[in-house]
């Protein structure tokens, strides 16, 4: 596959498309290739607005390609944006991957259209921040999928994780791309299995773009590595395990309202299906990548970033506590978020602490992208809830009937707005970010894709 002229292809993208813009763009695509483009309308989102699947190619093999399963990380919309017109338009690509494609650019259209605030820019952290939404778990489409695991029981999957299931079940894909990003850091992979054959590649296209690696702390303490930066895809069972034994079984079969992840769905009978994932960030620093020494421990500085995230709870919980009532309602998506991530942050805090306490290696001198990712970037996703804590309040505000709520609302809006400030300008302070150009995060997503989608289709042959 010649690698070199894809990445040549790919447009010089400044932005983020809406959702009306990438349904339009599919719709011109079906025009454009009928003989090679199928379009179907595969169901509708909670609030009504239709989810379309783009059938492409005829190959032994299906393949499922879906974005946006947390609404906040459109890269991988824009990748499938780029890569639905490069497989219409290469016959020769196309036989090369022997796959017949099946890619939704968007599956959760309500969710999305909460974070379009940002996506047109500026790209500056403060601006994603103000415009962030991620739904509560439960409302997940990520993390909706069923499961029975011990005292964890889930079987209550939104509509648009339904799509995806029917999907799934009735096409037994053998590679499955499940795009997603993060807003700081640096890339690393999540795939099925070990295949050390692949990471090679993946570390020379990312370091083509002039993205780091995100070589810090992984994305949660239970992740199994299988290479720096390169993951075995997570299940609940590694996460019930791992608060069972830092917290209590109670508390992991509590705290896990919600279900698994789409990986686990297709793989429940036994492994029929390759899951690939590709996290790449919005923004970086370059000490997300620095292996040299600190002058701490990493036992210090996780302690510290537990004591950093204790404060900012105790900051808003007694804000929050007040206009808890008069923000709970079924349609305020912020709130509903906002609450979760309130229940579960002190116990999740608290296992973070016990974590790095009982294990001796933390014992050692941690890498400067540890202390980064413990110290900065761990604030950065702190802020989040902050943010949740302002939509929530500003959605209220605008529809009170009751003078006195509004002014309620009012008011800890006007807080948690310069809390807000107050924080992104610590980091601003602290950090030598940079935002990366959508055509880079889109050629390393689609590159490292079609990678992982081609090795499978020759191990299957």
């Amino acid at each position: 596959m010649d690698f070199e002229r894809i990445r040549s292809h790919v447009p010089d993208y400044r932005d983020f498309l809406t959702v009306d813009e990438l349904n339009e763009s599919t719709m011109r695509l079906q025009r454009e290739f009928p003989d090679v483009v199928q379009v179907s309308e595969v169901g509708r989102s909670r609030e009504g607005r239709p989810i379309y699947c783009l059938k492409i190619g005829n190959g032994s093999k299906n393949a499922l390609m879906f974005g946006c399963p947390h609404p906040n990380e459109p890269i991988g919309a824009m990748t499938l944006e780029f890569l639905t017109r490069e497989l219409a338009q290469d016959a020769a690509l196309r036989a090369e991957l022997d796959y017949t494609f099946y890619i939704v650019k968007c599956i959760d259209p309500d969710a999305l259209t909460l974070n379009q605030g940002w996506f047109k820019g500026p790209f500056e952290i403060y601006h994603y921040l103000r415009h962030y939404y991620r739904p509560a778990f439960h409302e997940q489409v990520a993390w909706t999928f069923p499961v029975d695991y011990k005292r964890v029981h889930f079987d209550s999957p939104i509509p648009e994780t339904r799509i995806l299931m029917k999907l799934i079940d009735e096409l037994q894909p053998a590679f499955m791309y499940s795009l997603h990003n993060l807003g700081f850091g640096g890339a690393y992979w999540y795939l099925t299995r070990d295949i050390p054959e692949l990471y090679p590649h993946f570390y020379r296209c990312v370091a083509d773009m002039g993205i780091p690696r995100k070589l810090g702390e992984a994305e949660v303490p239970y992740a199994t590595e299988f290479a720096p930066a390169v993951f075995k895809l997570l299940t609940v069972q590694d996460e019930y395990e791992y608060n069972s034994r830092y917290i209590s079984e109670d508390y992991a079969a509590a705290h896990h309202a919600y279900g698994t992840f789409s990986g686990d769905y297709a793989n429940r009978a036994g492994e029929r299906t390759f899951t690939f994932v590709n996290e790449l960030p919005y923004f970086f620093d370059p000490r997300v990548s620095d292996l040299s020494a600190s002058d701490r421990s990493r036992r210090d500085a996780v302690v510290e970033s537990c004591a950093y995230k204790i404060r900012h709870d105790e900051d808003l919980r007694p804000v929050y506590e007040r206009v808890l009532p008069l923000i709970d309602r079924a349609d305020n998506h912020f709130a509903t978020a906002l609450k979760e991530r309130m229940a579960s942050g002190t116990g999740s805090i608290a296992a973070q602490k016990r974590w790095a306490e009982e294990n001796e290696a933390f014992l050692a001198k941690a890498t400067v992208a540890q202390v980064f990712d413990n110290l900065l970037v761990s604030r950065f996703f702190q802020a989040t809830i902050t943010s949740l804590l302002i939509r929530a309040c500003e959605m209220e505000a605008g529809r009170a009937q009751d003078e006195a709520a509004r002014r309620t609302l009012c008011e800890a809006q006007a807080f948690a707005e310069q809390y807000l400030k107050d924080e992104c300008a610590y980091l601003e302070s602290h950090m030598n970010y940079q935002a990366i150009p959508v055509k880079k995060l889109v050629t390393v997503q689609a590159e490292c894709g079609l990678r992982a989608a081609q090795y499978i289709s020759k191990e299957k042959g």
